[in-house]
């Protein structure tokens, strides 16, 4: 049989096969079942600061035009609404129970160095193998300056970065 262990920038697991973020990565027991069938890693789901944000019932919203036809639709399901404590000891349990598994933790907070200082040890703490500074979601709250908002600013992505590096310890 063929040898699919990865060893991605330090990060290791058993194949390249893994989870993205999503709902299928969003508590300890769907995680736990995607490596009983085997999977190689998770990104588990993205992290936030609480109160959690609330969710809304549907994952979809619709963009409308000038006479209110649908033009589009925009995937809204945010981040985890599920405590911040929570999330971590169940991640930090997890990995204690699957050590040879990939784990990344998604994390979209404010674009306030002090609330990436304070998330960032919480989540280092788990054991994690790394984490995903989550810049891309097109929903990603902008009203809060983050998600898509920060990753279509240079200078946010490098500040943000920054305050990364300076506040974990690089493995």
């Amino acid at each position: 049989m063929a040898d699919l262990r990865t060893n991605f920038a330090g990060i290791k697991s058993p194949n390249p096969f893994w989870l993205a973020s999503a709902p299928p990565t969003d508590k300890a027991y769907n995680v736990i079942r995607a490596f009983q069938a085997g999977w190689g890693g998770v990104v588990w789901k993205t992290l936030g600061e609480d109160p959690p944000v609330v969710n809304v019932t549907s994952r979809y919203g619709a963009w409308h035009d000038g006479d209110r036809r649908v033009m589009g639709f925009n995937n809204i399901e945010l981040i985890t609404d599920r405590p911040l404590a929570v999330n971590l000891r169940e991640i930090k349990e997890v990995k204690r129970d699957w050590p040879d598994r990939a784990m990344i933790v998604s994390l979209m907070v404010p674009c306030q160095e002090d609330s990436w200082k304070n998330i960032l040890p919480l989540v280092e703490e788990t054991g994690a193998d790394g984490i995903e500074l989550n810049f891309g979601c097109p929903h990603g709250m902008s009203e809060r300056g983050m998600g898509a908002a920060v990753g279509q600013v240079p200078e946010y992505v490098e500040m943000v970065t920054r305050w990364c590096k300076q506040y974990t310890v690089c493995r």
